[in-house]
């Protein structure tokens, strides 16, 4: 039996996922809250709700996950940040999946190549491709930025476009469109558990994927430049 806590805080959708490999399904319990502000607000208050909920104390948790991305900057700083203070607090590993394999894996099984898709602004996208049904899903193309046009670029055929930026993408190739998952948090937990009980190490995945930098860092590249 291994018990995971996950957190998704890489969008403005922010969920919590109890996991436990010893029950149905996998998931305890999850909470998702579209936030309008910042994550840093609710995610500890989701957190103890739903471990009051559970039954379950911070001493019987095995370890804890977080998506790393890629996504809003400072939402996936928050998550990665909280994790890896709970994991030191208790002495629990912490790891950082990346955003487009959870989303993968709470779609399920397609009957195309699946390629998750997040809003990036500026006209761009962020993607990847996993295969049709494997879970957790195998890697078909890693993650990128670009426009939507993209999206179906090397498949070779029909892909199932799906998330918050699948729409601006729907016309750019051969696919369809398939509803987005509200469960990335449970499906993060999903992964972590797989990943601790392969003797995955602490710290395994923490960096930020971002994709693209920082606008405070095109705005200091720029000024260097003028000087």
């Amino acid at each position: 039996m291994t018990r995971v806590v996950a957190i998704d805080t890489s969008t403005w959708w922010g969920g919590v996922a109890l996991v436990d490999s010893a029950a149905p399904e996998g998931v305890v319990a999850e909470a998702g809250l579209r936030v309008e502000d910042t994550h840093t607000a609710h995610q500890l208050r989701l957190l103890e709700q739903l471990l009051a909920g559970a039954g379950w104390s911070r001493s019987t948790v095995d370890g804890y996950a977080a998506a790393r991305g890629p996504g809003s900057f400072t939402g996936i700083r928050v998550g990665l940040a909280t994790v890896r203070g709970l994991g030191l607090a208790t002495g629990r590993p912490c790891l950082g999946i990346t955003t487009l394999l959870a989303m993968a894996e709470a779609f399920g099984p397609a009957e195309a190549p699946r390629v998750p898709l997040l809003d990036a602004g500026r006209g761009e996208v962020y993607g990847a491709r996993y295969d049709a049904a494997s879970s957790p899903p195998v890697e078909q193309r890693p993650p990128w930025l670009g426009p939507p046009s993209l999206a179906a670029d090397g498949a070779g055929g029909p892909v199932v476009l799906f998330g918050p930026g699948a729409r601006a993408a729907s016309g750019s190739g051969p696919g369809r469109v398939g509803r987005t998952p509200s469960a990335v948090a449970a499906a993060l937990g999903r992964l972590a558990v797989l990943r601790i009980e392969a003797g995955a190490a602490d710290g395994e995945g923490l960096s930020p994927l971002y994709l693209r930098p920082a606008d405070a860092e095109l705005k200091r590249k720029r000024g260097s430049k003028r000087v």
